[in-house]
């Protein structure tokens, strides 16, 4: 017997096979997306995955029930390398709470970038504990500042863990994890915090990725080349940073 999942923000659907390197059997998937490239991955990779399209528009209670909820929603306005205007509306209204988020979403206000989706994840989540308290859930962000990193705290109810995936992969990328899939209690209080130790370092190096030996198929043509070195001269002309 498998697990009912509902995967938020799924991209191309890495986190089904994530699941699936575990060994878990899935029985049901939903995924809400709306990168039309990467429904059509996904779709072609699990023919069997529910797309939910549109996360704002999910309604969670007619999934019944969930075993799991995952997600990440978008970091651009809380990274260091982003817009850092965190959650808020275009007008500049910092949004602190699931409450305020609905009220202004009912008022019609429109919001600033993306990472105010993250509301979006926190209201479904509260949906699916009304059929399945036991529910199981995973939240990753991006490391954020201690400001914004309080709020994700204190609204998932746990410290987050930093993990850097460099310690398993070839890339530096610090991230945030909130998850109940396991956990302790601690302090006078019997405070709940995450029980998951820091991944050992593997020692993963770039060389360590990359092929000695590559078809040709696989090479930009010199006049391909030629052509992108010109326009990056161009763009740096104009105080363009090209892709």
């Amino acid at each position: 017997m498998g697990i009912r999942v509902l995967s938020l923000f799924d991209g191309m659907g890495c986190s089904r096979i994530a699941l699936e390197e575990l060994g878990i059997k899935v029985d049901r998937y939903y995924a809400a997306e709306i990168d039309k490239n990467a429904i059509a991955m996904e779709t072609l990779n699990f023919p069997d995955t529910v797309c939910l399209g549109d996360v704002t528009k999910v309604d969670a209670r007619k999934l019944g029930h969930i075993d799991f909820l995952m997600g990440g929603s978008p970091c651009t306005d809380l990274s260091m390398a982003g817009t850092r205007r965190g959650l808020s509306t275009v007008d500049k209204q910092e949004i602190l709470s699931l409450e305020q988020y609905l009220q202004l979403k009912d008022e019609g206000f429109q919001f600033a970038g993306e990472s105010f989706l993250f509301w979006e994840y926190v209201r479904i989540k509260n949906e699916l504990l009304e059929t399945n308290p036991n529910l199981i859930w995973f939240l990753e962000n991006v490391e954020m500042g201690e400001k914004w990193e309080s709020v994700f705290n204190n609204i998932m109810g746990i410290t987050g863990v930093h993990v850097n995936s460099a310690l398993v992969s070839a890339q530096n990328r610090r991230r945030i994890y909130w998850t109940n899939i396991k956990t302790k209690t601690e302090g006078l209080f019997g405070w709940t915090v995450p029980d998951i130790p820091q991944l050992e370092d593997r020692g993963i190096m770039l060389a360590d990725i990359l092929e000695d030996e590559v078809d040709a198929k696989y090479y930009l043509k010199d006049e391909v080349v030629d052509k992108l070195l010109a326009n990056g001269v161009k763009g740096a002309e104009k105080d363009v940073v090209l892709p």
